[in-house]
């Protein structure tokens, strides 16, 4: 193998414990929105976001990518990414590109979110986030995790890229 996952991404616990215990989980109730921890693309060619739903009773939310300003989001815009739908085990359901993805969140699925820093860059912003405004009433348990892909740097070296 020559590229090596490691060497080339730094992986993001974007939605840590006190992002998920403001909402309590993924969708709690109609209009919550879940604000993922800011990145910064810095030092890297792009993110990714993988949004993993174990259970769910029936909740939808709204997807979107936001290029940031700075670390604390103060100004945004919504920007284009790739997104894919695969319902467990491998099964993909669906792949495109938008602005705002709207889904029924299903239980054992993963939402694949990816953009990269030159739409970023197009709004003269370095700094990235995964929002979900919940857009059904429904409880629904999962995770979400981000990681900057094409390192311009070695991982060992570019320290934290949340801050």
């Amino acid at each position: 193998m020559s590229e090596r996952f490691l060497e080339n991404n730094h992986v993001v616990h974007v939605a840590t414990k006190a992002v998920l215990a403001t909402n309590a989980d993924l969708s709690e109730a109609v209009g919550k929105v879940l604000d993922c921890d800011v990145m910064s693309l810095k030092n890297a060619d792009g993110a990714v976001f993988i949004c993993t739903v174990s259970a769910n009773a029936g909740g939808a939310l709204t997807f979107v990518v936001a290029a940031c300003d700075d670390a604390s989001a103060t100004t945004s815009a919504n920007i284009s990414f790739r997104y894919m739908t695969i319902k467990a085990p491998d099964t993909i359901e669906a792949v495109g590109e938008a602005t705002s993805f709207l889904t029924s969140i299903g239980a054992d699925y993963v939402y694949v979110f990816e953009v990269d820093a030159a739409k970023v860059a197009e709004q003269g912003y370095e700094f990235v986030q995964l929002v979900g405004t919940e857009a059904t009433d429904a409880a629904a348990e999962g995770a979400v995790v981000g990681w900057l892909t094409g390192l311009r740097y070695k991982e060992d070296d570019i320290g934290t890229q949340v801050t």
